[in-house]
């Protein structure tokens, strides 16, 4: 078989066996590196697959802790209203018990003034009795 091959290259020297033997080791050579290029082209490319896999489900991840956040946000904010309402609302009750208060005070105030006045009446009509029960035992 050697001499077959050797046979069909005698007629055009020793150099063109060495160029073909160089040409086959070249291809042999450039297929390796064909199939490993390959092979690191599909490394590199199932590496950018799960970074980009990865990038997404950070995305989603934020996505979904920025739809909780709002959530979290809107009921925050409803409490806050129904707490400033229920300030008003006791604010409003403060006013009204104070409006009361001042009320009273001022009745209890006329009340005071006419209990006095009424307390000289009896003390002048005492006076009168007393005078007129000391005239009738007097004489």
């Amino acid at each position: 078989m050697i001499t077959d091959v050797l046979e069909i290259f005698a007629p055009y020297g020793p150099g063109s066996l060495f160029g073909a033997l160089l040409v086959l080791v070249a291809l042999y050579f450039g297929k390796q590196f064909l199939e490993e290029f390959k092979a690191q082209n599909e490394r590199k490319a199932n590496i950018d697959m799960k970074r980009e896999e990865r990038k997404q489900d950070e995305v989603n991840e934020r996505a979904q802790r920025d739809r909780e956040r709002s959530q979290m946000e809107g009921r925050v904010a409803a409490q806050m209203e129904r707490s400033n309402t229920l300030i008003e609302g006791m604010k409003t009750l403060m006013e009204s018990v104070v409006t009361s208060n001042e009320v009273l005070h001022a009745d209890l105030v006329n009340s005071q003034a006419r209990s006095q006045g009424m307390a000289a009446q009896v003390e002048h009509i005492r006076d009168r009795v007393d005078l007129l029960y000391d005239k009738e035992h007097n004489s």
